[in-house]
């Protein structure tokens, strides 16, 4: 897609995969382009209260300096790549964020916990927003993603279970709106993530390490939800039906 062509009626994730370098500015706006990126950029604004025309205006005029944080373009990478970034950037990122957080919230809740209370529940959320994307991860680098790989080799033969790809995508996607519900509800709690006038260095520093988690985890749900997924589904259907075209052939009576 070309920036002449981005208009209002352009679906969010569609938005971020055509200019990855305007990211920083969704973010800035709180427009949802990850986990709900069908929603087209119209509707996005409306959602927020931010004017549309101008908000095109502003995507259109980013920096083109700014960049994918590793100044990567992931709708120009193969399938195989795309995994192997997420797994390297993105799981690697999370789990590391997540144990810090998690060593992290017993100290603030013991020293915070009788003026801030909110952070018993935001423990809570940590714990449980660990869980539930270690669990999503490992079903991604173990099934979905080797998954994916296989259906990009063409000389090799499929196969697995006897069901589509969008399975397994279905679940993942449905995971990555568990996630960003959870991601809001932190967001509430640290009345966006803003430090309190008494918080020390250790509250100040999980506040901050929240705030960009949320970012990567936005960037990593956009990766798949609006690339890499929609990408191994189009491979699979151009795969079965070159593979039907030829079974057909093949099986073709000769003209008597």
């Amino acid at each position: 897609m070309s920036e002449s062509t981005l208009t209002l009626s352009t679906p969010m994730g569609e938005i971020a995969k055509a200019r990855p370098h305007a990211i920083p500015l969704l973010e800035s706006y709180r427009l949802d382009y990850c986990c709900h990126g069908e929603t087209t950029l119209e509707e996005a604004c409306d959602q927020r209260g931010l004017d549309p025309e101008r908000t095109l205006r502003s995507i259109l005029e980013a920096d083109q300096d700014m960049h994918d944080e590793d100044g990567l373009d992931p709708a120009s990478m193969t399938m195989a790549e795309l995994a192997d970034h997420i797994e390297a950037k993105h799981h690697a990122f999370t789990r590391k964020s997540l144990a810090t957080l998690q060593t992290m919230m017993p100290k603030l809740i013991n020293a915070h916990g009788e003026s801030h209370p909110e952070l018993s529940e935001l423990g809570e959320c940590i714990d449980a927003f660990a869980d539930d994307l270690e669990d999503h991860m490992v079903r991604e680098e173990r099934v979905l993603f080797p998954w994916l790989r296989r259906l990009e080799r063409n000389s090799e033969i499929q196969g697995g279970p006897p069901w589509s790809v969008r399975r397994p995508i279905d679940c993942m996607i449905h995971d990555h709106d568990s996630a960003g519900e959870m991601l809001e509800r932190m967001r509430t709690l640290t009345d966006e993530y803003k430090s309190p006038e008494d918080a020390c260095g250790t509250y100040r520093a999980c506040l901050s390490l929240l705030e960009t988690l949320e970012r990567d985890t936005h960037i990593h749900i956009h990766k798949e939800n609006n690339i890499l997924f929609p990408r191994g589904i189009e491979t699979e259907r151009e795969r079965a039906e070159k593979e039907s075209k030829m079974s057909f052939t093949s099986g073709a009576k000769p003209e008597m």
